[in-house]
C-alpha cells in the first residue's frame, strides 16, 4: 500500500512541476502583449512573468564588393528586427535586455577568394571565426553559431578577418535572438 501512495504522491508532484514550468515559460498563449522602447514582450496568465521577445535577422542586399576588413560588417537587408536591437547603419546588435542569446552567421566565399575567414565579436573579443580555405574555381559555403549571456550595452558584430565573402543571394547573412532573459 505504501509503494502504490508514494508512487501516486510522486505522480502528482511531477505533474505538479510540470504544470507549474509551463505556465513560467509562458507554452500557453500569452494574456496580453505590451510594448516597450527596448522591445515586444508577452505576459503570462499564470505567475505574470514577461517573456521578451528579441530577434532579428539581417542579410547583405544583393552582390557588392566586398566588406572592409577588420570593420563590422552591414548587413543592410533587415528581414526582422523585434526589439529593435540591430542597427544597419553600423551591422551591430546592442543588447538591451539582459540573458542569454543565440547568434549565426554564414560564409559563401568567392571562388577565387582563397582563405577567407569571418570573426564573431563581442565588445571587440573575438568569440569564435568561420575559415574557408577554397582553391580556385571551388564554393564553400559555412555558418556558426554561438550562445553568449549579454548584459544590457553589450554588442554583438560580424566582421571580416580576410578574404572575400560572396553577398549575392543573401549568402551573407547575421541573425540572432533571445532564449531567455536574466
Amino acid at each position: 500500500m505504501f509503494r502504490i501512495e508514494k508512487a501516486i504522491l510522486t505522480y502528482f508532484v511531477l505533474q505538479l512541476c510540470l504544470f507549474w514550468t509551463l505556465n513560467k515559460c509562458c507554452a500557453a498563449q500569452p494574456e496580453t502583449t505590451i510594448t516597450q522602447q527596448k522591445g515586444t514582450f508577452e505576459t503570462c496568465s499564470s505567475f505574470g512573468s514577461i517573456n521578451p521577445r528579441i530577434a532579428f535577422h539581417a542579410c547583405i542586399a544583393g552582390e557588392k564588393d566586398p566588406p572592409h576588413q577588420m570593420t563590422s560588417i552591414v548587413f543592410d537587408n533587415v528581414l526582422v528586427n523585434y526589439g529593435n536591437g540591430y542597427n544597419k547603419q553600423t551591422g551591430i546588435f546592442t543588447c538591451t535586455i539582459p540573458g542569454v542569446y543565440t547568434f549565426n552567421y554564414s560564409l559563401l566565399p568567392k571562388m577565387d577568394s582563397g582563405d577567407t575567414a569571418l570573426l564573431l565579436i563581442k565588445n571587440g573579443d573575438k568569440i569564435n571565426y568561420i575559415h574557408s580555405i577554397n582553391t580556385a574555381g571551388n564554393a564553400q559555403t559555412a555558418s556558426l553559431n554561438a550562445v553568449l549571456h549579454l548584459s544590457v550595452g553589450d554588442r554583438v558584430w560580424v566582421q571580416l578577418q580576410q578574404g572575400r565573402p560572396w553577398t549575392g543571394g543573401n549568402s551573407l547573412c547575421f541573425q540572432g535572438y533571445q532564449l531567455f532573459s536574466d
